[in-house]
């Protein structure tokens, strides 16, 4: 089997801080050979409104803080993590919906 099939992504979430701020927690699954991480925050009409990567993820639990770059963005947002040894040839993917404060 080979090592590239634990590089999966175990849960994402992303929640909403303030209008222009969304704080990210990603896990990806025990058995992980420092995969990059990509994630990629879209609005309402697709539009890509923040990117973040991590190259060459040590641990399997990382948060952190996507700023949205794109004045007046409008939710939902929608938060999608890629995980890739190679680029452009993603091991796993996942999306979510981004939680709004209340």
């Amino acid at each position: 089997m080979s090592d590239e099939l634990f590089n999966t992504i175990k849960s994402i979430i992303g929640t909403e801080i303030s209008g222009n701020r969304v704080h990210v927690v990603v896990d990806l699954n025990e058995n992980h050979t420092k995969p990059n991480l990509a994630m990629i925050l879209t609005d309402e009409s697709g539009n890509e409104v923040s990117r973040s990567i991590i190259m060459g993820m040590l641990d399997t639990h990382v948060d952190f803080t996507l700023h949205i770059r794109v004045q007046n963005a409008r939710p939902p947002f929608e938060l999608t993590g890629i995980t890739f040894i190679e680029e452009n040839q993603p091991i796993d993917s996942k999306s979510v919906v981004v939680s709004r404060l209340a």
